[in-house]
């Protein structure tokens, strides 16, 4: 084909991988959320480092406050994991703060 037609199969390539990327972020990101209880925060806190956080961020968020939402018992789980991140990436707690 032409260069044209190549760009703009390498651009809608480009853009179904950055989809595909984004989420299977999200649902690792969702899964690790679901998965962390108080015995196994030690262990699985790593698992979210492994992660892009920069790019999650807004996922990491809206995982963090949708499990919250549906499970107030575990709130303190959430606060501590929320905690821990804000260490590491205060950008990640400001963004759960303000939402």
């Amino acid at each position: 084909g032409t260069g044209a037609e190549k760009k703009k199969l390498d651009k809608n390539t480009d853009v179904d991988y950055q989809k595909m990327k984004w989420l299977d972020l999200r649902k690792k990101l969702n899964g690790l959320v679901n998965k962390v209880n108080i015995h196994n925060m030690k262990d699985v806190l790593p698992e979210f480092f492994e992660l892009n956080l920069v790019r999650g961020r807004g996922l990491l968020a809206r995982s963090i406050m949708r499990a919250q939402l549906s499970s107030p018992v575990f709130t303190h789980i959430y606060a501590a994991l929320v905690a821990v991140i804000n260490t590491k990436m205060p950008e990640n707690g400001r963004l759960i703060l303000a939402r």
